[in-house]
């Protein structure tokens, strides 16, 4: 027999569902979250950068730093996993966004 392998079962990782992965209702998540997380960022660069563009920039900078450290932990939970792949997108689109704006003059 195997040992156990100790860090899954600290992560949580440890019960076998058995279940077939829900793939369709899993990417509308991931969907759901990268939308509705670029568009905060983009209303965060559109707040904060009324005061200077690039102040606006390294806003966005530091809530994706905070937001990306803070869910990375979680990404190999069944259900989270979703929600933090959306979330890891929806940043790589805000920052995008963020500099295109400011790129842009706006």
């Amino acid at each position: 027999m195997a040992a156990p392998d100790w860090a899954g079962v600290a992560r949580g990782l440890d019960r076998p569902s058995g279940e077939p992965t829900p793939w369709v209702t899993g990417l509308m998540v991931s969907a759901i979250f990268a939308v509705f997380i670029a568009f905060l960022l983009v209303g965060v660069y559109e707040l904060v950068g009324q005061l200077a563009q690039w102040v606006g920039v390294g806003a966005v900078g530091i809530v994706c730093i905070g937001v990306g450290w803070t869910l990375w932990d979680l990404r190999d939970r069944p259900v989270w996993r979703w929600i933090v792949w959306g979330t890891m997108i929806g940043l790589l689109a805000g920052i995008g966004s963020s500099i295109a704006l400011l790129t842009m003059g706006r």
